[in-house]
Order: structure tokens, then C-alpha cells, then sequence
């Protein structure tokens, strides 16, 4: 085959089309001032607006997993019934990563760089999802509420809900405020279960309580009773549950088991509040534990709350009662009302600037939200937990109004 040759008269053209190359995917400079093209955006084409998530659908975590997967499909059908994402179809793609951070690392990167999606939407799995976060700073994609793992404080990751650290802080200053004096924490070896650990010490040491025992788990492991055995010698009054969801239930029947009644509680996460995700397979053994919770439960009667439960009904009615479900269809709906609020300019750099120009916005779900600089303390758009308690067939609400962490409710 002969080589292509380019002539002088074709070299301009060459050149642009090589800068065009070059350009970052976000954004086409506009030739007349107008704003960012839709076509030079990664993930928005002309008629569809493409995000993704990773979610442990198999594995320890799998029910939260799927119960999140849920809110967003409920979430993406409601719009897309409407018209859009600014008159375009949402596209979702969902990857499993089974609760597993290897996995999870490596479905984020295959979001960004394969999918090519535009964000990352309410990921599930605190303990894995800190492993993206230098690609997720090399690229700029947003990651928005991810749940509840560390806060690295990047332009492009933006959280909902109060950490794990200071939910445990808002468990301790609960449990003190009920007489509790002496803490044993069970926790897994991963962020999830080290936050837990961190939010009760220092909580502990201010409010004059003492953590009389700390045990470790291995993460999707069945093996728990070592950690309970060890714990119960220890004689607390309460245990704070670092575990996932399977790891919790095993625990609360062992403790029932040797016919045992500390109290026992946990956060969103750990405890599933809100929804029968461990207090299912728990059984009787969960009834009378505690749990935080980070957005209003499932069976909250607001208007935001009472449209959840109809878009929830069209996708899977059988996730009408997660709480999980209803956190992922909150923030999936707060995401959409940040895009819609971009216009033109779907940049980037342009969705930061517009998520943290929200003040106190009211989501009906979450606490109002606020979004400020990275730089100026990280990107957490809430604060506070609720408690709530289940009774043996639903969660009881504790708390009417939402407490921050530091402060002891008698």
C-alpha cells in the first residue's frame, strides 16, 4: 500500500484536528462565546445523558447493594417519563463489584474510561470506593454521593449523609444519654470498620465513657462468634456494630444466643435502618436494637418521600421499604436538580461550581443541603442523624429532629 502523504495546503486542517484531539473531553473552547457544546462532553450526547454507579449486588453487602441499584433505577425512569435530563434520556449503567475493593476500584475506572460516563452516581460500599480516589482526581469525572466512605476533600467528590465516624460519635452521645457508660465496638478491618472505631473513641473520651472492648472481623466473613465471645468478658453496656449487613445479623444472634442483653447498635450503614435488610435475617434476635439513620425512613409521610414510594412501585415494588432505595432516589434527584441548574455548560468544572453554590437546599429527604469549597473543609452537603428502633416488625422512630454529633440527648 502506498503512504499517505499531506501536502503544505492540508497541514492547517491536520493541526486542528490533532488540538481537537488533545482537548480535554470536558470541553470544546466555544469559537463565538457560547456555552460548552453537548457534543465534547463525556457521556451527553445530543439525545441521552449517560451516568453509572458500582454496587455490591452480590456478596456481604448485597442487600443494601440492591436496594440502591433500586432508587436509581426509580430515579432515572421518573425522569426519563418526563421528558429528561434537560430534554435528553438518562442512561444508567450498573457493574457489581460484590463488595469487594479490587473490584469496585477497577468498575469506577471502567465508568470513566470505557463507559465514558458523565458521573458516577451513588455508589454503595464505604470501605472500597477510597480506593478511585487518585484516578477520580487524575480524571475530574464527579463521584457524587458515593455512601459515606472518608471524605478526601476533591473538587470532583461530593457526599451526602453524615460520616461513619460522627454517626458512631451521634451513637455514643445517645447511648451516654441513656446511662451507658462502658463501649465494646466490633468492627470490620476496612474504613468502614476503622471509622466506626475512631467516631467511638473520641466520643467516649468526651462524653467520660470508656471502650471497654474493640474486636475485629474479616470483611465478608461468616466467622463472628470469636469477637462476640471476647467481647461479652469484657462486660459493656452496649456494642457498636462495625459490620456489614451479614456480619451484623450473625452478630445479633449470637448475643441472643448466649442469652446476653446489651444494647446493640448501629449506623446506616451497618444496621441497615429503615429497612429489613438486617434485621431480616436477624430475627428475633434484632428486636430492640438501634440504629442511626442519615435520610428520612421509608415510611416517612412528606411529599418527597410519598413520590418515592410511586416511582419505586413502577421499577420494584419489592423495594418499597428500603431505606437504602430511598437514599439512592434523593440523591440521584439532587444530582438531576445540579444538572438542570448547569444549562448550556455541562463542563466539569461547571458542576462543581454549580453544586456548591447550594445553600440549605431543602430535599425533603436529607437535612438541607449545602455544598462549599473542597478546600474549605471537604465536600459533605449534611450533617446530623436520626435514631431509630426496631420493635420486632418496624422501625419506631427515636428522634423527631436531626442530632449532630457532640451533643448528649437525656
Amino acid at each position: 500500500m502506498r503512504p499517505r502523504r499531506f501536502t503544505l495546503t492540508a497541514l492547517p486542517a491536520l493541526l486542528t484536528a490533532l488540538a481537537v484531539v488533545g482537548c480535554s473531553s470536558q470541553a470544546a473552547a466555544p469559537s463565538d462565546g457560547a456555552t460548552t457544546a453537548a457534543a465534547a462532553v463525556q457521556g451527553v450526547a445530543d439525545d441521552t445523558f449517560t451516568i453509572g454507579t458500582t454496587l455490591p449486588l452480590s456478596g456481604g453487602a448485597a442487600t443494601s447493594g440492591k436496594g440502591f441499584e433500586a432508587g436509581l433505577n426509580a430515579a432515572v425512569k421518573e425522569i426519563n417519563d418526563k421528558g429528561g435530563l434537560l430534554g435528553r434520556q438518562v442512561k444508567l449503567v450498573v457493574l457489581d463489584d460484590g463488595f469487594e475493593a479490587a473490584r469496585s476500584v477497577a468498575n469506577i475506572r471502567r465508568l470513566g474510561d470505557q463507559e465514558n460516563v458523565y458521573a458516577v452516581v451513588s455508589p454503595a460500599g464505604s470501605a472500597n470506593i477510597p480506593g478511585s480516589y487518585p484516578y477520580l482526581k487524575q480524571k475530574g469525572m464527579p463521584l457524587f454521593a458515593p455512601v459515606l466512605p472518608p471524605d478526601p476533600k476533591q473538587d470532583s467528590v461530593f457526599l451526602l449523609g453524615t460520616s461513619q465516624r460522627d454517626q458512631a460519635r451521634v451513637i455514643v452521645d445517645f447511648l451516654a444519654g441513656k446511662g451507658m457508660k462502658k463501649f465494646a465496638v466490633i468492627g470490620q478491618d476496612n474504613d468502614l470498620g476503622h471509622a466506626i472505631r475512631d467516631g467511638v473513641k473520641e466520643e467516649a473520651a468526651t462524653v467520660g465513657a470508656e471502650v471497654v472492648a474493640n474486636e475485629t472481623t474479616e470483611p465478608n466473613s461468616t466467622e463472628v462468634s470469636s469477637a462476640v465471645l471476647k467481647v461479652r468478658e469484657a462486660k459493656p453496656d452496649a456494642i457498636v456494630l462495625g459490620t456489614d449487613n451479614t456480619q451484623s445479623a450473625l452478630i445479633m444472634k449470637a448475643v441472643a444466643e448466649l442469652d446476653w442483653k446489651p444494647a446493640i447498635m448501629g449506623t446506616s450503614s451497618t444496621v441497615t435502618t429503615g429497612s429489613a435488610g438486617t434485621v431480616g435475617p436477624a430475627g428475633p434476635a434484632a428486636k430492640g436494637i438501634f440504629g442511626t439513620f442519615i435520610s428520612e425512613l421509608p415510611t416517612s409521610e412528606s411529599p418527597e418521600a410519598t413520590a418515592w414510594r410511586t416511582a419505586q412501585q413502577a421499577v420494584a415494588p419489592d423495594q418499597v421499604g428500603s431505606a437504602y432505595a430511598l437514599q439512592a432516589y434523593a440523591s440521584t434527584k439532587i444530582f438531576f436538580e445540579i444538572v438542570t441548574r448547569m444549562g448550556d455548560d455541562l463542563s466539569w468544572t461547571n458542576f462543581q461550581k454549580t453544586a456548591e453554590s447550594l445553600k440549605g437546599h431543602a430535599s425533603g429527604i436529607y437535612p438541607p443541603i449545602t455544598f462549599g469549597p473542597a478546600a474549605d473543609g471537604g465536600h459533605v452537603g449534611t450533617t446530623g442523624a436520626k435514631v431509630a428502633e426496631w420493635d420486632g416488625s418496624a422501625w419506631k422512630l427515636i428522634s423527631e429532629d436531626w442530632l449532630e454529633p457532640g451533643k448528649v440527648v437525656s
